[in-house]
């Protein structure tokens, strides 16, 4: 364990005896007291503040060690942030609604410099989004968008507009294999121009332009694939050939989120797999910069399975054996909210590194910044 882990651990202790002696303190006890406690951790932590009404706790590091926080570290002090906040908040509940983010503060960074992994799309001064992004999706879709994702979304400048049930012809229809009669030119027309929200709140107006990225999802019941993945990988595969005729647009696939019961959860994973591999697997030999995969399938089947940025590079882990929805409603197949402030935090990074790639490919304009 790293010293500065120790020293975590025990200043978390103190900090803890110091919420519960003093209940009902107000935000700037509570910065004062997070001061105390930063100044005995050794990551590097310059500061941190809360925004209570968009439930944000955020910590400034300089650049160097911001790259040198490990997916662990982030899990360390999230936990322990998690227990502050619940005796801050009386509930344990109310602090789970909390995300932890990161912020680098580098006065002597060299312009133009930029980490891949913490570009960020920045809101222009007007309160406008820097882009637009369209979001298919059902039920699942609306509580994670509910959950953090729009706000998350928002704070990074990208506008999000949603279509779910009861959008025209087409929104009741998004199984897997309802994908290929979306992904066409008269009903993409339509998707590209839709900026009405179903389900998502925004804190930004819409760009004046069409939907630059569209993030496609298919709820729970699609992570049963039967007894073979064959058709599925046809139907995505059908999917190519469109989004190679709009290298102008982003396409970004999030895989179904797994069930509590899955007939073969080992076939689920084996199609999530070839769906993310960019060398092997459904992308492999193509030159395709601006279609991506997030696996949310892989990010509910476990606490320690990701698909996130870490030190500047994508990564994917999973849990052998943990194959199904580990983040249950109460016996529900529809992910909780823990689960779903999870997939968020995990997801926005990785689509903000994935904006700068598609930028780079595409000459699409897009002012990126350092967070």
């Amino acid at each position: 364990m790293k010293r500065g882990h120790c020293a975590f651990l025990c200043v978390a202790l103190v900090f803890c005896a110091l919420f519960h002696a003093r209940a009902g303190m107000d935000t700037e006890g509570f910065l004062s007291s997070l001061s105390d406690w930063i100044i005995g951790t050794d990551w590097g932590i310059r500061s941190g503040e809360i925004d209570e009404e968009k439930r944000n706790l955020t910590l400034t590091l300089s650049r160097m060690d911001l790259d040198a926080l490990t997916g662990q570290d982030r899990d360390d002090i999230k936990s322990a942030l998690m227990d502050m906040l619940s005796l801050y908040l009386s509930s344990a509940e109310e602090a789970a609604r909390f995300s932890i983010l990161y912020q680098a503060d580098d006065g002597g960074l060299p312009p133009g410099e930029q980490s891949a992994g913490e570009t960020a799309v920045l809101p222009d001064k007007e309160g406008q989004a820097e882009m637009n992004l369209v979001f298919i999706h059902h039920s699942c879709g609306e509580n994670w968008l509910r959950d953090g994702l729009a706000q998350m979304l928002n704070e990074y400048g990208i506008y999000v507009a949603d279509i779910t049930y009861g959008w025209r012809e087409y929104g009741d229809h998004t199984d897997t294999a309802d994908w290929p009669g979306w992904f066409r030119d008269d009903v993409m027309g339509l998707v590209y121009r839709e900026l009405g929200t179903m389900s998502a709140e925004n804190s930004l107006a819409p760009k004046d332009v069409e939907n630059t990225a569209v993030l496609f999802k298919s709820c729970f019941p699609n992570s049963d694939v039967g007894d073979a993945i064959g058709d599925e990988q046809a139907v995505y595969n059908s999917l190519l050939a469109y989004f190679e005729s709009r290298p102008d647009k982003m396409f970004i696939l999030v895989t179904p989120p797994p069930m509590i019961r899955i007939g073969d959860p080992g076939l689920t994973r084996d199609l999530c797999l070839w769906l993310t591999d960019r060398g092997e697997g459904w992308l492999g030999g193509r030159d395709l910069g601006n279609v991506f995969v997030f696996d949310l399938y892989n990010v509910l089947t476990h606490p320690d399975a990701h698909h996130r940025m870490e030190n500047g590079q994508e990564i994917h882990t999973r849990v052998p054996g943990a194959d199904t929805l580990y983040y249950d409603s109460a016996g529900d197949d529809h992910p909780n909210g823990q689960g779903n402030r999870k997939a968020a935090e995990e997801f926005v990074p990785l689509l903000v590194h994935w904006i700068a790639l598609f930028s780079g490919e595409s000459g699409w304009e897009v002012q990126l910044f350092i967070p």
